[in-house]
């Protein structure tokens, strides 16, 4: 008997220490689970090994074996009178030798092509998104001796290595080009017209922001050319920026392009480094085309693609270096919608030219002639190709990452140059992520679902698994009463198309008690958010406070095609708001919602989203928390916005739908509007906007704004602060309504 109730509470107390609920500190502050990480990749030249950084010292991984080498210690990068060379122009007093003695902290991590130099960086400053400046250092592997980047190694930006790793090119504060001479200690000056308003080898803001990257300039194979976009900004409008924090007001000025307002132009030079003297190249009309990608095919021919302003059109401009003239090549068009620009462009021996194209209705592999003419379609069917991770020209393959298997999952197939042999190389459901070894004889596969957190596998080029990498232990979710998503299906309101969502329920849901609702949305046009992949903690933590967590693919989202995706052409909120509206009431009529609790939150797009659905479909929603919204599109950037709303001189009708602030005049529920004002994307400017209209409706609105915070609020306690934020004004708003119990 005594046995009997040991055993009992034995098993009771197990089982209420395996049930465990998050809580606030869990999923916003120090986190009770690990998640394994391969961290940043390096690769080594030519070989299958990695560089990696644990700590401060960096290691070298065989990925065969996954063997494990000290490469270089912290001491390595301890900077003293013995490790730093002095270059032959540099000054001692002008040397950039911070704390002597000290260990740097360096990152950024770049070989040169035959993998006996090291360039780094130190004291990173973040410029926008993806761009920063850094003070720089090269290594020679074999002697660990460090040099600094020239005699002024700080504040350079977009550093590359030439190909044959004897030249080191960077952009300085002035917005010019410059060349280092690695064996003659040399610097060159390329250029000498930058300015505020001049950038010469590198983006501004619009670019790098909605095209993906700040480097504009490329060497040439040979390392004997640089060809490189200028860009002037003199005619874009500037937005300023405020910080209040000091006693005097701070002004950040950003050229900042806002729909319909002008453009950066942009002008191709080709620079002989040897001379420096760059050579204007003729690429035809400029004013309102954009130029936001190209490659070298070989020493002396260039691909430049060009965009009219609508994007609803490119063509590759083929250009001569030696003589600077061109021919028009491959080509691109979607006229009711808009193309792509994914750089998935490989350029074969043959001259013929591998990549991904819509031109069937869906995204698909496509084999041309450098003169546009298609030569063939290497994949074809009612699904899509993602992404082309790798080509073997070699043996004719080309790798790629496509939704076949599902619209919810990303795997991993191959295909040969004919078209043959289409083969699925990731055998397990999921989103995978793939990375190729330099060999191309295996792949790291990280993948994840709905029901298995995230594993890292290497496999072999045919699929086959040789060994775990890393994986995460599920059942640290599991002590916390985990609840697994589910991927559902409903049909839209006028019941012409079906629909997919994806919902997290509480973990003691039950069958005839309706819940509270929170949807979380982004839906911006070409975007995907139900895939069937590990979920975030965050659901899960609004989950166990008792709500149900919604998510769904409106029309004019990615995945399905070209005809799905442009359905948000011209209007993006007019399925937005009609589908959501269907899975809200989808999730009402199966007897799971409660419909007077019905809440929304989302950022950046999802702001929009939560702002659209409290006044547009403000009959549902009831409760909203909008971070960082767009809240009228005319205040946001030309190359995002134009994508798929067009001129909002050309298209009055459709910037009005799209607003937020058309809508004013329906609110009735709770809206908390969160916006930094340092935020340089997605500007507070939008907060003033909606609020001015809401005191014109005699509405009341809640907001907060952080202090010089960026569009992630980064920063302090900010993001924590907001996340409280919104869990306080969700149960305070939403929860607390009183349940409403099921008819049976």
């Amino acid at each position: 008997m005594i046995k009997n109730i040991i055993l009992f509470i034995a098993v009771v107390t197990f089982t209420f220490a395996e049930n465990k609920r998050l809580s606030f500190e869990d999923v916003q502050g120090k986190s009770p689970f690990k998640y394994p990480s391969l961290g940043i990749i390096t690769w080594f030249p030519n070989e299958n090994a990695f560089l990696t950084k644990v700590n401060n010292d960096l290691f070298k991984v065989s990925v065969s074996s996954f063997d494990t080498t000290l490469f270089l210690s912290e001491s390595d990068f301890k900077v003293s009178s013995n490790t730093i060379t002095n270059n032959r122009q540099s000054a001692p007093s002008r040397q950039t030798i911070e704390d002597l003695d000290q260990p740097m902290k360096p990152s950024n991590f770049v070989f040169s092509s035959d993998g006996s130099t090291l360039l780094f960086a130190t004291n990173k400053e973040k410029v926008w998104r993806r761009s920063f400046y850094g003070t720089y250092y090269f290594m020679n592997i074999n002697s660990k001796k460090i040099s600094p980047l020239t005699e002024n190694n700080k504040r350079l930006r977009n550093v590359k290595f030439s190909p044959d790793g004897k030249k080191i090119a960077y952009i300085r504060e002035d917005n010019n080009i410059y060349s280092y001479d690695i064996l003659k200690n040399k610097e060159r000056q390329l250029t000498r017209d930058g300015s505020e308003s001049i950038l010469n080898g590198h983006f501004g803001w619009v670019y790098e922001e909605e095209f993906g990257s700040f480097d504009s300039y490329r060497w040439s194979p040979d390392s004997k050319k640089i060809a490189f976009l200028q860009e002037d900004q003199s005619s874009v409008p500037i937005f300023m920026l405020f910080d209040e924090i000091k006693l005097y007001p701070k002004l950040t000025k950003i050229r900042y392009p806002k729909a319909g307002q002008n453009n950066p132009t942009m002008t191709l030079y080709i620079s002989d480094v040897r001379r420096g003297k760059p050579k204007k190249i003729d690429v035809g009309v400029t004013l309102d085309k954009y130029f936001p990608w190209m490659k070298w095919t070989d020493n002396d021919s260039l691909v430049l693609m060009k965009m009219n302003r609508l994007q609803k059109e490119w063509k590759f401009l083929n250009i001569n270096a030696k003589t600077g003239k061109y021919t028009s090549g491959l080509s691109e068009s979607d006229p009711s919608g808009w193309v792509q620009m994914h750089r998935n462009y490989y350029f074969l021996k043959n001259d013929n030219i591998l990549w991904m194209s819509e031109r069937d209705g869906w995204h698909h592999i496509y084999i041309h002639k450098k003169d546009g003419s298609i030569v063939k379609q290497l994949t074809k069917g009612e699904w899509e190709v993602k992404r082309i991770v790798d080509i073997d020209e070699k043996n004719k393959k080309v790798y790629f990452i496509s939704n076949k298997e599902t619209v919810f999952e990303n795997r991993f197939y191959s295909v040969n140059f004919d078209g043959t042999d289409l083969k699925l190389l990731t055998k397990e459901s999921g989103s995978h992520s793939i990375r190729m070894l330099p060999n191309l004889d295996g792949f790291i596969d990280s993948y994840s679902s709905i029901n298995t957190p995230t594993r890292h596998l290497l496999k072999d080029i045919n699929g086959k698994s040789i060994s775990v990498i890393k994986e995460t232990n599920k059942s640290q979710f599991e002590a916390y009463d985990w609840s697994y998503p589910k991927i559902i299906q409903f049909e839209s309101t006028d019941g012409t198309i079906s629909l997919d969502g994806i919902v997290t329920y509480p973990p003691n849901f039950k069958r005839g008690s309706r819940y509270p609702v929170i949807v979380h949305g982004y839906g911006m046009p070409g975007t995907q958010i139900v895939y069937n992949r590990w979920g975030s903690v965050w659901n899960q933590y609004l989950a166990q406070q008792g709500y149900i967590v919604f998510s769904m693919d409106a029309r004019g989202m990615s995945g399905r095609g070209e005809e799905f995706k442009n359905l948000s052409y011209g209007d993006m909120s007019k399925y937005l708001s009609k589908d959501t509206a269907a899975g809200v009431r989808h999730l009402v009529d199966i007897g799971v919602a409660d419909p007077d609790r019905i809440g929304a939150w989302g950022w950046s797009g999802g702001g929009y989203f939560t702002g659209l659905m409290l006044t547009k479909n403000a009959d549902l929603f009831d409760v909203g928390v909008s971070v960082a919204p767009v809240m009228d599109f005319r205040l946001y950037d030309t190359i995002y916005t134009e994508r798929s709303m067009g001129l909002p001189q050309n298209n009055k009708a459709g910037y009005d739908s799209t607003s937020v602030l058309t809508y004013v005049d329906r609110f009735k529920g709770k809206l908390l509007v969160m916006h930094g004002t340092g935020d340089d994307n997605v500007h507070s400017q939008n907060m003033t906007w909606l609020i001015e209209e809401f005191v014109k409706h005699d509405k009341q609105l809640d907001v907060f704004f952080y202090p010089n915070r960026p569009h992630g609020m980064s920063g302090g306690k900010a993001r924590k602060n907001l996340y409280r934020k919104m869990i306080n004004y969700f149960n305070d708003n939403l929860l607390n309504r009183k349940q409403i119990k099921s008819k049976s």
